[in-house]
């Protein structure tokens, strides 16, 4: 809506004498902390390999980077187009020069890329209201996740059949009419919701957006969906507040600020954040298990629940899909000295925001990752 305003890698006779599964697992949580020198990633990838050959997985699987993906009994293997393997931290994760994540264990603990799915017109509004595109997010889920992600787009109104929704990990919900701001506003049949309530209650994970019109009835398709869970929009205007003045001026928007860190359910939507631009958007009604993650103005602005094997996540705006908070492109402040280090790329964890909202609404999908020195595991 309109706005308001180094670390010494292991020796083999240390991983011996480690017990097995913490070997294992330690080498898991430290591929993104070698990042210092070419022998802390060739011992990486042996001990990699070493606990590939100890759980079953029988080699480190090399494909000449030009396919494979994390493996659900393996462990990540960075690749160069030549298939050498990589330090994480020097990983430009270009899949254009055929760099990938690959399984260490080979066909055997192959696993499909995470499939996620933005269903949904774009936002009109933004900091450059008609030219701030969404395009942001899925140009990053697409660089920088090394061919672990896949990103669909249905902009126009597409059945949602149980077919369909079993191809995705994850979808996001976003602008549901024929123009996000106008309408006329999408409508689902009974079949539809029953197979969205399927999906998720089997595994799958929804993240939902609002304020993409002042329309109020831009909540109606959304809550069709998601009312099943408790959790759904109403018609209240819920703003962002301005957590830095400077800031806000510069962005052109006001900030989410206020992030539950202590809730064990979705302390880790709070992981590495401080802001992300907030303008207005819907209420959101919690139900008695629902769990707040974030508030603005002492509102619920983001909101999770487990339903079944699945997820649900509904945040209350929209701004954090534009361009301009991802890059500050099209901000009309963009070259005042007095926004110089308060622009969105230098305040806001928009990337943060997202691999946090989509790990939390997929916390099994072990073949999804994003290679990015700045992003908080």
């Amino acid at each position: 809506m309109r706005p308001v305003p180094h670390i010494t890698p292991p020796t083999l006779e240390i991983m011996q004498s480690l017990p097995l599964p913490s070997w294992c697992d330690r080498a898991r949580l430290n591929v993104l902390r070698f990042r210092r020198s070419l022998l802390a990633s060739v011992l990486l990838v042996g001990a990699l390999a070493f606990c590939a050959a100890s759980l079953g997985c029988a080699r480190v699987n090399g494909d000449g980077g030009t396919g494979g993906v994390l493996g659900t009994g393996g462990n990540p293997v960075f690749q160069g187009a030549g298939g050498e393997a990589m330090d994480a931290g020097k990983f430009t994760s270009d899949a254009s020069q055929g760099e990938t994540v690959s399984c260490n264990g080979g066909d055997a603990c192959m696993c499909p890329p995470f499939k996620l799915a933005v269903m949904g017109k774009p936002g009109k509004w933004g900091a450059n209201p008609g030219g701030d595109p969404d395009a942001a997010l899925q140009s990053w889920l697409n660089s920088s996740s090394a061919g672990t992600a896949q990103v669909d787009n249905f902009a126009n109104r597409t059945p949602l059949t149980a077919e369909f929704l079993a191809k995705y990990n994850v979808i996001i919900l976003a602008g549901l009419g024929d123009d996000s701001n106008n309408g006329p506003w999408w409508t689902f049949s009974s079949d539809e919701i029953a197979a969205f309530r399927a999906w998720v209650e089997n595994g799958g994970g929804v993240i939902t957006l609002s304020g993409y019109s002042g329309n109020s009835a831009e909540i109606t398709p959304v809550n069709q969906l998601i009312g099943f869970s408790g959790i759904t929009y109403t018609q209240d205007t819920v703003s962002g507040t301005c957590a830095d003045a400077q800031t806000c001026n510069c962005t052109h928007c006001n900030t989410l600020s206020d992030w539950n860190r202590t809730d064990p359910v979705v302390a880790q939507l709070a992981t590495g954040m401080t802001l992300v631009g907030m303008a207005s958007g819907r209420g959101i009604v919690v139900p008695s298990d629902g769990h707040v993650a974030a508030t603005a103005g002492g509102s619920p602005a983001l909101v999770g629940k487990v339903v079944g094997a699945g997820r649900v996540l509904v945040y209350t705006d929209e701004w954090v899909t534009y361009t301009s908070q991802w890059t500050g492109a099209g901000i009309p402040n963009a070259n005042d000295p007095n926004c110089a280090g308060h622009l969105p790329q230098d305040k806001y964890q928009i990337a943060q925001f997202w691999y946090n909202l989509i790990r939390w609404s997929q916390p099994g999908a072990e073949c999804f990752m994003i290679i990015a020195p700045n992003i908080v595991g």
